[in-house]
């Protein structure tokens, strides 16, 4: 994957930069020129061109006054934070995730927050259910402001989220807890910084064992102690509902990155947008369903659920890929070529299981079921009267 940033004056097309990163070429001269020509025609017609998509390339066009590109990956060993699946919250799954919650509970409670989560790498390990109840397009950007530009331990920043809060700022505080591991909350005007500091501090302080437990979770990003097949080259969890994920782009090795892991995840990634999101997962935007519908579309979303497709999988001469689903969690594997195409079922539904049985993807789908239980119970109360 490449990624290519051209910046020209929105008036004049006039260029100042261009960048790119990942191993592509060079975009040619006539190609930015053409680029831009097509955002500066329509601008005078009010037009607003916002994107266009081919099978192998996405353009976007939009007037900023920064771009930030540290936080993309695109195959750069480098690269510590990644970008790999838009419109989704990473997350990783550890053995030490409900010892992690409870501790994130009760500095909650202390500091008067719904909101709060634990980022391990900007990978939420644990979180409030409030914080979950934010668009997956806010906590992806939440979790990308918290790891970049780590010059100090502690930020306190005015957020204005886009779905939640677009007029009223939120105070977004973050705090350090040991290296790459970081404490994140949303806030009124109160407490002051100096004080949620030294809660976080006290409230912390006898879970550092914990906290570099779950550090250690990564990069495989799922408990040590889950055997996998040995064919398994690569796997992506995704939740479609609460529209979180896990990647492990080596879940057979325990070291950092290998030379190989970038390539492993543009192949998952490809089979997950070109395979996958169009045939396993809605198309349509599952979290505004499911939080913000009335009973009648409660039962279309599950009859269009209903005629989703539940496995499909591809194979290439050094690769094979396959992709199960199990109510709302989808699993793609890359698998070694070697492995027989009838195996593909077996092993990726025993992994799905194991994988699901944590209970950082079960809890979002307990509290649905509790709302829709509500929602029905309400919708009977209209009917018939209390």
């Amino acid at each position: 994957m490449s990624v290519y940033i051209t910046c020209g004056t929105s008036g004049g097309g006039l260029p100042i930069f261009s960048r790119k990163k990942g191993n592509a070429e060079t975009l040619p001269f006539s190609v930015i020129g053409s680029l831009n020509g097509i955002h500066m025609f329509g601008k005078p017609f009010g037009i607003e061109i916002l994107d266009t998509l081919t099978d192998d390339y996405a353009v976007s066009w939009k007037e900023f006054e920064d771009r930030i590109m540290d936080s993309l990956d695109c195959g750069d060993a480098s690269n510590k934070h990644t970008s790999d699946i838009v419109g989704f919250a990473e997350t990783i799954l550890c053995t030490e995730n409900h010892l992690i919650q409870i501790v994130l509970d009760s500095f909650t409670e202390y500091v008067d927050s719904m909101f709060s989560c634990i980022l391990v790498e900007g990978k939420i390990a644990a979180a409030t259910e409030s914080w979950w109840s934010l668009h997956p397009d806010e906590l992806r950007l939440l979790s990308l402001l918290a790891v970049s530009e780590n010059i100090t331990d502690s930020k306190d920043i005015p957020v204005f989220l886009p779905h939640k809060s677009p007029t009223v700022a939120f105070r977004f505080v973050v705090c350090t807890l040991i290296p790459e591991v970081q404490l994140c909350c949303l806030c009124g005007p109160t407490p002051p910084l100096n004080e949620i500091e030294l809660s976080a501090t006290q409230i912390f302080r006898n879970s550092a064992d914990i906290l570099n437990a779950a550090a250690q979770c990564i990069p495989r990003n799922f408990p040590a102690s889950y055997i996998i097949d040995s064919s398994i080259l690569g796997q992506l969890l995704v939740n479609c509902v609460s529209k979180k994920y896990m990647i492990s782009k080596s879940p057979q090795q325990l070291t950092k990155k290998s030379a190989t892991s970038s390539h492993r995840l543009d192949i998952l990634r490809t089979f997950f947008y070109r395979a996958v999101l169009n045939n396993l997962i809605l198309s349509e935007d599952s979290y505004d369903k499911q939080n913000n519908s009335i009973l009648s579309n409660e039962c279309d979303n599950l009859e269009v659920v209903e005629n989703a497709g539940i496995e499909t999988y591809w194979c290439s001469e050094y690769h094979k890929c396959h992709a199960l689903r199990i109510g709302d969690n989808v699993l793609s594997i890359l698998y070694n070529s070697t492995v027989p195409t009838n195996a593909l079922r077996a092993i990726t539904e025993k992994t799905l299981r194991q994988l699901i049985s944590d209970k950082q993807f079960r809890k979002k789908s307990i509290i649905l079921v509790n709302k829709k239980i509500k929602l029905i119970f309400s919708y009977w109360k209209r009917l018939y009267g209390s």
